[in-house]
């Protein structure tokens, strides 16, 4: 049993030189893959963004193609945020700790904040005349509640 080098066909090192040979062409076309891929990766960034709709406005405002996906999803949204608040005001009633409060307010303003970004995808909902009614009670119903909010954020703050 021995270790180290073995000594074969002729090579000092042991290594057949028709195998390490590196061909000039797989190089090449390698060389050409990266770069095609770097390059479309870059093309993303250098294509001109003024062609998005709504970029200025918001981050988190959603359009849906169909204005009654718009719709249903919106007024789900809605609904979730209403029912979410009020589990929330109902634990601060029955914690009644003056420390909440700050936290409470904060909350409120995060409420405003969604309740803000959901009438403004339903803004741009671009709805039909069939369902033109149901957008103006949805965004009569978000704009009470916005009152509703700051009403009590003021009753807080006292």
């Amino acid at each position: 049993m021995t270790f180290g080098n073995k000594k074969g066909d002729g090579n000092d090192d042991g290594i057949n030189n028709n195998n390490s040979r590196i061909s000039k062409k797989g190089v090449l076309l390698t060389c050409i893959i990266v770069a095609a891929i770097l390059c479309a990766s870059f093309v993303v960034w250098l294509l001109p963004s003024e062609n998005v709709p709504n970029q200025g406005i918001s981050n988190m405002t959603v359009t849906f193609m169909d204005p009654n996906a718009t719709l249903i999803s919106t007024k789900s949204q809605f609904i979730l945020l209403q029912s979410e608040l009020q589990n929330q005001i109902n634990n601060k009633s029955q914690l009644n700790e003056v420390e909440n409060n700050t936290e409470f307010s904060s909350l409120i303003d995060a409420s405003i904040d969604q309740n803000n970004e959901l009438m403004l995808s339903l803004l741009n909902g671009n709805p039909d005349q069939t369902l033109m009614p149901d957008y103006l009670n949805l965004m009569r119903e978000m704009k009470n509640y916005s009152l509703y909010l700051s009403d009590l954020k003021n009753q807080t703050s006292k």
